[in-house]
């Protein structure tokens, strides 16, 4: 017995119920047998019966009674009713409203008309078709002063300055752009139902406005969304050791659209596994009679861990888990010298949720159909607990404050202090931060790496160019 509780209150509770239901069977069991058997025998015959016919409707019961051997012998008879048949066909139009696991509401309906013989409809291609129709509703990007007080009171008290900005500001074509790319996203996704975006990721965000300053003419791109987590980047000067999980994980994405030229001499250690990968892909390529297919796959594989291994060689980026960084959809970048607010890698952002003010950079793109992302170091500030798959803010209440054009050049490793100071001086061209409100100060939690000669500055790139790199590369490696 002292094993059955071992398990706590569950287990206890669930041996209780057994107990009671066994006690309370072979009591009615020993009271009345004759009873207990055909009570036994109707509910069998009752789940047998719905189980085969869900159409069953049981009207009435009869009781025979007959002579058996001198005794007497009393039984149940359960008539079985069922619907009349029809005398045409029925009713034309079925609805089944659903949920699916996404959040979407679905409503099937199934349309059924008279038409010719079988034999002719079975010819025609429109007597038996899916129609797929998708409806969605885009949400209005215009908020007022007091929306924002809605979202997040700090905003507006944190920032005065935003209280003259917000009214004057214009919607940016950004927000249509990525509504227009969600709506494209679930059209091309309508046969994989299982990878169409969720509700949630669909009304990610409340909107983007283009600011600027009356007075100073200080320009900014604020986005109102949620947080979502990102978890990429590899820096062998910085980190020169990474868990086996990662470092053997396919999936990892070693890169970031933020990286600058190599500084130091520790391999970073995401090339060995991508070695390994090239050297297995090539001499699979070798052998003779593979299908066209598998050629082409590994094609793409070999000249995909070439590259790969080249980049990891000659730079380093940011790390998701160690730096805050913000990312924002790839097709910004595309815009840079076409709309003034365009943001580019390693602009400065402060990102604002509650009363939290914390200096950061655009430090990588994310999919053009999706906003509202940091990386793991901005999350877990927000809320500890969050992790690659637990988001720390769910409801649309963070502010993504951009500051196009200000970018820091040449790019070069994480200098957090440096970040602070110049979002100050940004903030400041706002109107600064009111009483009571501070800037986040970031502590470098990786271990300081030894100083070497500085490499000369790499070469920048434009926003397109950045745009098409990023595009040209996929996020995902598959064994």
């Amino acid at each position: 017995m002292r094993f059955l509780f071992k398990g706590g209150f569950w287990r206890a509770l669930a041996l209780i119920l057994v107990l009671g239901f066994f006690g309370l069977t072979a009591l009615l069991y020993f009271q009345d047998r004759e009873t207990f058997k055909r009570g036994v025998r109707a509910l069998m015959a009752a789940i047998s019966a719905r189980s085969e016919d869900p159409e069953v409707r049981y009207v009435e019961r009869e009781k025979e009674i007959e002579v058996f051997r001198d005794r007497i012998v009393e039984r149940e008879k359960v008539v079985k009713v069922y619907p009349d048949l029809p005398s045409t066909h029925g009713d034309p139009v079925h609805y089944d409203p659903k949920k699916l696991y996404s959040g979407i509401q679905i409503r099937t309906e199934v349309q059924a008309e008279e038409g010719r013989q079988a034999s002719l409809e079975r010819q025609t291609d429109e007597a038996y078709e899916l129609q797929f129709q998708v409806k969605v509703t885009l949400p209005d990007p215009e908020l007022s002063l007091s929306d924002f007080a809605k979202l997040n009171p700090h905003l507006l008290s944190g920032l005065p300055g935003l209280q003259v900005m917000v009214p004057e500001a214009e919607v940016s074509g950004f927000f249509y752009q990525l509504y227009e790319n969600k709506v494209n996203r679930v059209q091309s996704k309508l046969y994989q139902l299982d990878r169409i975006l969720t509700r949630h990721n669909f009304f990610d965000c409340e909107t983007m406005l283009e600011l600027t300053h009356p007075e100073t003419g200080r320009k900014a791109l604020l986005i109102q969304a949620d947080m979502d987590v990102v978890s990429d980047g590899s820096d062998g000067d910085r980190m020169p050791e990474m868990p086996d999980k990662i470092v053997n994980s396919s999936y990892y994405q070693p890169f970031t659209s933020y990286g600058w030229a190599k500084r130091g001499e520790t391999v970073n250690p995401l090339i060995a596994p991508r070695r390994k990968w090239l050297k297995e892909a090539e001499e699979e390529y070798k052998i003779v009679g593979l299908p066209a297919a598998r050629n082409r796959y590994l094609e793409a594989r070999i000249a995909r861990m070439k590259r790969e291994i080249a980049d990891l060689e000659a730079r380093s980026f940011l790390i998701a888990e160690a730096d805050p960084f913000i990312v924002v959809p790839l097709y910004f970048f595309r815009y840079v010298g076409q709309v003034a607010h365009a943001p580019m890698v390693g602009d400065y952002a402060v990102v604002i949720h509650e009363d939290r003010f914390l200096p950061a950079i655009v430090g990588d793109a994310g999919p053009t159909f999706k906003a509202g992302e940091a990386s793991l170091r901005m999350a877990k500030e927000l809320d500890p607990r969050s992790n690659p798959y637990r988001r720390p803010v769910s409801d649309l209440s963070v502010s993504y404050l951009v500051f196009p054009g200000t970018k820091k050049k040449p790019h070069g490793p994480p200098d957090y202090q440096e970040w602070r100071s110049r979002c100050q001086e940004l903030l400041d061209d706002m109107g600064g931060l009111a009483e009571g409100y501070a800037l986040h100060s970031w502590d470098n939690i990786l271990p300081e790496p030894e100083p070497v000669e500085e490499a000369p500055p790499a070469e920048e790139t434009t926003g397109q160019e950045a745009a098409a790199a990023e595009e040209s590369t996929p996020t995902v490696v598959t064994p």
